[in-house]
């Protein structure tokens, strides 16, 4: 029977940690180990993760003596994985109930398959109950409809080749993986090591990449996990206002590292390489363009000139010639002369004789 190590990094979310550990002991896994990294935490952490290890011979305990922060943590758990496949859990997540069983019957099913991922919730708990959010531009809205456990059987899923999925990435400059829900083959996470320093916020991004240029795929239809948002949390560090610049900075960072590795490994690779800097720097420039509009001069120069570092063709484009001539004159005027415009073009042509 295939087996599965959980490791579970904790940096003060004791309040949390119970809930995560129990939504993987009740995966149904017979095979099954789960390792809890404190992380020196200075709430009750390292406490009640003692005390669930004295509950359950399956649940492991290192606590750090000073704080190795979150990488290092990482990378420790990866040494620690004897099993066929691994999963890392922030000890504030949830997996989704069955997501273990789909992603391990799924890889056995694929022999080639480095990674399984699958759809994750971001939600916020009140009273117990899982209230689904969405980030619009930084900011997370409730949504309205429910977040409830799906039918994961009859979810189905889809098989990537490698290249295809990098070919994904790079054309939507994303990461479309949730973490949570990430079951890697163990092996081949040994082979292609751990969790770069030079990355502390995209290093899971590179990390798909680099697994995806030695293997398939798999995408699980179902809902595999669920990724809490609270005040807590690293990501409010990056995805909002001034901060997403920095994310820009991570995003291609993570690329520059795969590509100077991945040499030989992946095809296309010059050409691939062109598409993730192009529509990046495509994608930091409407980020500038929309904050010009919003009457803000918040990061404008900082995203133009980091738009232009990553792809300087991009300063050729129709584009940035009209958002130029927009910044000279103004939001106010460019916006009084756009509608003006706007109104001409809908004016009926004036007929023979017709006075205006």
């Amino acid at each position: 029977m295939a087996s599965i190590d959980v490791f579970i990094p904790c940096y003060n979310y004791g309040r949390f940690l119970r809930q995560s550990v129990d939504s993987v002991r009740t995966q149904g896994i017979r095979e099954l180990r789960i390792l809890i990294i404190d992380d020196a935490s200075t709430d009750d952490s390292l406490t009640v993760a003692r005390e669930l290890a004295q509950a359950d011979p399956r649940i492991h305990v290192i606590g750090h003596p000073q704080n190795l922060g979150h990488i290092a943590t990482y990378n420790e758990g990866i040494d620690w994985v004897e099993a066929d496949y691994m999963l890392l859990l922030s000890a504030d997540d949830l997996i989704a109930p069955g997501a273990l069983r789909r992603a391990i019957d799924l890889m056995e099913a694929h022999p080639r398959m480095a990674f399984v991922h699958g759809r994750h919730v971001e939600f916020k708990e009140v009273a117990g109950a899982i209230i689904p959010l969405r980030c619009v531009r930084g900011h997370y809205v409730q949504l309205k409809e429910a977040a409830g456990p799906e039918e994961g059987s009859k979810a189905g899923a889809t098989v990537l080749s490698g290249l295809d999925f990098i070919r994904q990435c790079c054309a939507d400059v994303y990461n479309p993986v949730g973490t949570v829900t990430a079951v890697v083959r163990g092996r081949l996470q040994k082979q292609v090591g751990g969790y770069r320093p030079s990355l502390p916020h995209s290093g899971d991004f590179e990390m798909w990449l680099r697994l995806a240029a030695h293997g398939d795929v798999g995408m699980v239809h179902a809902v595999q996990g669920y990724t809490r948002i609270h005040e807590s949390n690293m990501r409010h560090q990056y995805i909002s206002g001034e901060h997403m610049v920095r994310d820009y900075r991570q995003r291609l960072a993570a690329f520059e590292a795969f590509f100077a590795e991945a040499k030989g490994l992946v095809p296309e690779l010059p050409a691939l390489a062109a598409l993730a800097r192009r529509r990046l720097a495509e994608e930091v420039f409407w980020d500038a363009s929309r904050r010009f509009e919003a009457a803000g001069t918040d990061s404008v120069d900082e995203l133009l000139a980091l738009a232009l570092a990553i792809d300087p063709a991009i300063a050729r484009s129709p584009a940035w010639a009209k958002l130029r001539v927009k910044r000279v004159l103004g939001v106010r005027l460019s916006r009084f002369l756009l509608s003006l415009l706007e109104r001409c073009r809908q004016r009926p042509p004036l007929l023979v004789g017709q006075k205006p």
